[in-house]
């Protein structure tokens, strides 16, 4: 009984210590403290980010048949992905990228990444602002490559993908008033 009367006085003396010291300034509080929560903030989403799934499938633009071994880039995560003999790569995990452009306008529910695609004998492609939802996945988007001109230099394939019909519809009535 002694023995837990001592550990409780241990406990009170120790935060008045702690309490003392913060009101008489040797523990600078304010000055560190959120340069402390900013970095382990930062620690804190870089582990705990946000991820989606994407399955891009690559087809001839014209046949739209399946395109095998095109290779498919996703520039945010620096990585580059085969497609198999269904013009599919595989399952791709991305992180969630918003778009803080609209933030104070009308939040984005969506992530958004690159792809980059390009094949021998097929004019390259880069595709932006594709949508990626947090922890759901999507299969595609469907890209269609085109085959080069013989003897002509093409310029890339751009696309960008637009937001959400619902979004614009929400954006467009906010406004409409």
């Amino acid at each position: 009984m002694q023995y837990r009367y001592k550990s409780i006085l241990a406990v009170l003396v120790i935060t008045g210590v702690i309490v003392i010291l913060a009101n008489n300034g040797y523990i600078p509080y304010g000055e560190y403290t959120h340069r402390q929560i900013e970095t382990f903030s930062q620690i804190n989403s870089k582990y705990n980010a946000h991820y989606g799934y994407i399955q891009p499938r690559v087809v001839d633009g014209f046949s739209e048949r399946p395109i095998e071994k095109a290779r498919v880039v996703i520039p945010e995560i620096g990585k580059k992905f085969i497609t198999n003999s269904e013009g599919y790569t595989p399952i791709i995990r991305v992180p969630i990228n918003t778009d803080n452009h609209y933030q104070n306008i009308l939040p984005k529910t969506w992530g958004e990444i690159t792809i980059i695609v390009y094949k021998d004998g097929y004019v390259d492609y880069a595709l932006f602002h594709v949508h990626v939802w947090e922890n759901q996945s999507r299969i595609g988007p469907k890209i269609l490559l085109f085959p080069e001109t013989e003897g002509q230099e093409s310029d890339p394939m751009v696309i960008i993908e637009s937001p959400h019909r619902l979004w614009v519809k929400q954006l467009i009535k906010k406004y409409k008033r």
